[in-house]
């Protein structure tokens, strides 16, 4: 996990949270919830991409992602932190089902089709990771 989720993510979010890496994603009926408490806290939404997550292995889906614009010149740090929930929202929103990310999954990993004749139930390896951005960080990069 970064600081930064570390640093304002409420615990009841962090708690919801799947590790992966040093990545946070979430179960699909958490992300809204997660999108709307970090602008809340006063994060930007960078985006993140679908990936299944097995004790064994992970496959990462990247071609199925939701990516934010960079905060524009003269924006101020509140109306970036809406805009890009708004924006990751409604890319999160036109994502295929559960059930299709698991077809597409199993079609384009050979870990996964593997798993697939084991009766392994994917959707609840299925996460949805997401990127963050501070204030403190956006002023570093100035």
């Amino acid at each position: 996990m970064t600081e930064t989720e570390e640093k304002y993510l409420p615990t009841e979010i962090l708690q919801k949270a799947i590790v992966s890496g040093q990545e946070y994603g979430w179960k699909r009926t958490d992300f809204k919830e997660v999108v709307d408490k970090a602008v809340e806290v006063g994060l930007g939404i960078i985006g993140g991409q679908v990936q299944f997550k097995l004790p064994d292995g992970t496959c990462e889906l990247y071609w199925h992602k939701y990516v934010t614009t960079e905060r524009k010149s003269g924006e101020n740090w509140k109306d970036y932190c809406q805009r890009t929930k708004e924006e990751c929202l409604s890319q999160f929103e036109k994502l295929p089902t559960d059930s299709e990310l698991i077809k597409d999954g199993i079609e384009s990993f050979d870990f996964l089709k593997e798993k697939s004749k084991t009766e392994i139930p994917f959707e609840n390896y299925l996460i949805f990771i997401l990127y963050f951005n501070d204030l403190e960080i956006e002023l570093k990069d100035v």
